[in-house]
Order: structure tokens, then C-alpha cells, then sequence
């Protein structure tokens, strides 16, 4: 997960937590055109992949794999970004990861993108959900398992 920062022209500029902005063309996006793209504004923030990276020149960032669909890759809208450690989103994108498990006892519905950047966006039915979720990720980096499961049940009790 990345955010915008600023736009030339057919081009955005994108931080992605690194030494350097990233690059990212308005039309790195399934189905974009010169007629047909998305209109992104600084704020915004992509779920995208870097396709480059030279330690001459910019990375550059594209919302499609390669074979040119998005699988995934997206604007996101609404939701929160949570700052992670690289160790810590390493475990949330694991397969059933343990960490993510407890959520499904709490919240009927939400979503999370994990970048390798360090950074996780949360969005669920309600901002007060959105905001418990975001809680506990960010409890997940300094507590064990068991504690941050715990202090999950307070913050939703606590947020009603």
C-alpha cells in the first residue's frame, strides 16, 4: 500500500516508505487508456507492485502483473493505513496466518492489503471496526499472540 503524493502530467509520484518516491504511469492500470484512466488525486492510496528498480532512477510502480491484469492490484478506497514492521507484514500475509485468525471472531467483514513496504490497510463495515482492527495490528508488533487476542476483546468492548 502506497499514497499518492503528487501528479505530472501522465504521471504520479508515489510514496512507497523507501529512500525515494516511486514513479507510476495513469495508465499502469488494467484497462487504461490515454481516454480511459483513473483519475487519482495525492491522498489516494494504490495497492501496487514495483516493476523496476535501479539504483540510477526512480522505482516504477504498476496496478496490473505481467501478463497486463490487475489480480488484486487497485485504488483503495476508504480504509487506514496501519505503519508495520517488514517482520510483522511477513507474517500477516502468510496463509492462515495466526495473527489474523482471531479477527474472524470479531468482524463479519473486512479487508486488509499488506505491502512489503512496512505498511497495512485496513477497512471493515464500520470506522470503529476499521479502527479496533487497526488497534490490533499495531498491538501485534510489541505483544505475544495471546496478549494481543486479549487486548483485541477490550478495544471492541471498549469501542461498543
Amino acid at each position: 500500500s502506497s499514497g499518492i503524493n503528487a501528479e505530472y502530467g501522465d504521471e504520479y509520484r508515489v510514496d512507497i516508505g523507501g529512500a525515494h518516491v516511486a514513479m507510476m504511469s495513469s495508465i499502469a492500470f488494467e484497462g487504461a487508456t490515454q481516454r480511459n484512466k483513473p483519475e487519482l488525486k495525492p491522498g489516494n492510496v494504490v495497492y501496487a507492485r514495483v516493476i523496476a528498480a535501479n539504483k540510477d532512477v526512480e522505482p516504477e510502480l504498476a496496478c496490473v502483473n505481467k501478463k497486463g491484469k490487475a489480480n488484486g492490484l487497485q485504488v483503495l478506497e476508504g480504509g487506514h493505513i496501519v505503519q508495520c514492521s517488514l517482520g510483522l507484514c511477513r507474517k500477516l500475509r502468510q496463509h492462515k496466518s495466526p495473527l489474523t485468525n482471531p479477527l474472524f471472531n470479531y468482524f463479519k467483514s473486512f479487508e486488509l492489503c499488506v505491502g512489503l513496504n512496512g505498511r497495512v490497510w485496513v477497512r471493515a463495515d464500520t470506522v470503529k471496526h476499521t479502527v479496533a482492527i487497526s488497534i490490533y495490528l499495531k498491538q501485534c508488533e510489541y505483544m505475544s499472540g495471546a496478549d494481543a487476542v486479549g487486548m483485541l476483546r477490550q478495544t471492541v468492548k471498549a469501542l461498543g
